[in-house]
């Protein structure tokens, strides 16, 4: 008996007890990613320049050594031992400008190592989402194959019985045919979806995966504001609640699971303001460094020489203590080419900081759109298939009975099953707006903070 499958919701709210959920792909794929240990080595790194600009005295100090001897000339015993310790020192306040300068650096890194967790988070998802939604439409394909045999089979009893003519009969079969190339195309589609996903969670491409992402219904909120808690809301009664004009129940419920801004700002501003923080100590430094830096330097000398007494000669030894003080005249060379480029990239790094702002404000108006839009599609694509799929039925029994032709039971087919896909892939453009509104908000797929 031919029956119109209604397994569309089975499909999506069923998943085998092995299927990966959103938050095991999520802590997967951060744990296997090369993008995020590549920027946790350059946060790493970072910290070394900080722990090493942090020294109060920068220079490493010199020790001179030196000898002089009459030995080559007049040989009358003269000698001369020096030992001198010298060390630059900063006095214009370089180390501080320096801090500055590798704290919002390291400040930057570990920004940028949070947006980086973002987005692998928020592209093995969007994977996820593909696998389910291909593995979705293969098992449509081997629905709507099932139906076209049985089509198929149905017919060819109306041949026989001479009820229809050889054209149906042929065109049952060519449709047939049909189905079973798209359903090995699903079937490939899906094979390389997985492919794909098992890259971004460190996997062997083959490895068997199944993932349950896709809602069954209207999902729960990942973050909800205090002031928007279910139970606050629910305290109050039916002619208390606030509702706009014109506004349904389903979207109401849909956008009560819109998650809250965040406290802080989004990594990526927090990367920006931080580079232009650092550009600014760039400039402070280099400023500071045209003051010259002292060098004191202090020593000891042995000096052995002949003194004369009257008719007598002998050899006098003296030991000294010598302090030196060295200062640089910075006539010529006073940091002009580096401060120059250095006030450039100061302004680069602003105008990138207001870019950023701007885009990031433009990315949370438009993921915010586009997940209200789709959910809505997502609903009311769902709230019609029950009554597409019964005319499906309706016309199959009208085509058992000889009532309608081949064509009419194709078209309701083709419009059943084109729902159903439609609904399939509107709940995945769903998940899929939900994962960039929560990325737009600067927050993980589950709903969590990067750390």
């Amino acid at each position: 008996m031919l029956a119109v499958s209604t397994a569309l919701s089975l499909m999506l709210a069923a998943s085998p007890v092995d299927a990966w959920t959103l938050e095991r792909v999520v802590d997967a794929a951060v744990a296997q990613s090369p993008e995020l240990v590549a920027a946790r080595a350059d946060e790493a790194g970072a910290q070394g320049v900080r722990a090493a600009d942090g020294r109060w005295l920068r220079d490493n100090p010199e020790l001179e050594l030196g000898v002089t001897s009459d030995a080559l000339t007049g040989d009358q015993g003269e000698l001369r031992l020096e030992a001198m310790l010298s060390q630059t020192v900063e006095i214009a306040g370089q180390r501080g400008a320096r801090v500055k300068r590798a704290e919002a650096s390291l400040e930057a890194a570990e920004a940028r190592r949070r947006v980086v967790m973002l987005d692998v988070a928020a592209q093995a998802v969007d994977a996820a989402v593909e696998l389910e939604r291909r593995e979705a439409q293969a098992r449509l394909a081997e629905d709507a194959l099932g139906l076209t045999r049985a089509l198929e089979e149905a017919t060819a009893r109306r041949y026989s019985a001479g009820d229809v003519s050889e054209l149906e009969r042929n065109t049952s079969a060519l449709e047939r045919a049909r189905a079973e190339a798209r359903a090995a195309l699903a079937r490939a589609e899906a094979e390389a979806a997985r492919a794909a996903l098992n890259r971004r969670l460190g996997r062997p491409a083959a490895a068997p995966l199944t993932v349950a992402v896709l809602p069954s219904g209207e999902p729960a909120s990942l973050y909800t504001p205090p002031s928007e808690a279910p139970a606050a809301r629910e305290s109050l009664p039916p002619s208390q609640t606030p509702s706009a004009p014109g506004d349904r129940p389903e979207l109401r419920a849909m956008r009560a699971t819109l998650p809250g801004p965040l406290l802080t700002e989004r990594p990526e501003l927090q990367a920006a303001r931080a580079e232009e923080a650092a550009a600014n100590a760039e400039v402070d430094l280099l400023r500071r460094e045209r003051f010259p830096d002292p060098t004191l330097a202090v020593g000891y000398e042995r000096e052995r020489r002949p003194e004369s007494h009257g008719a007598l000669t002998d050899l006098h030894t003296e030991h000294l203590l010598v302090a030196r003080l060295s200062v640089p005249l910075p006539l010529w060379e006073r940091n002009q080419r580096e401060l120059a480029e250095a006030r450039a990239r100061r302004s680069a790094r602003e105008a990138e900081r207001v870019a950023r702002q701007r885009e990031v404000e433009a990315e949370s108006v438009a993921a915010r759109s586009a997940f209200e839009a789709a959910s809505t599609a997502h609903a009311a694509l769902e709230a019609a298939r029950p009554a597409i799929e019964r005319n499906l039925d309706l016309v199959r029994r009208a085509y058992e009975g000889g009532e309608l032709g081949l064509d009419a039971l194709l078209l309701a087919r083709d419009r059943a099953f084109a729902a159903r896909q439609d609904a399939v892939d509107a709940a995945a453009e769903r998940v899929r707006a939900r994962t960039a509104l929560l990325r737009a908000e600067g927050r993980m797929p589950t709903g969590g903070v990067p750390r």
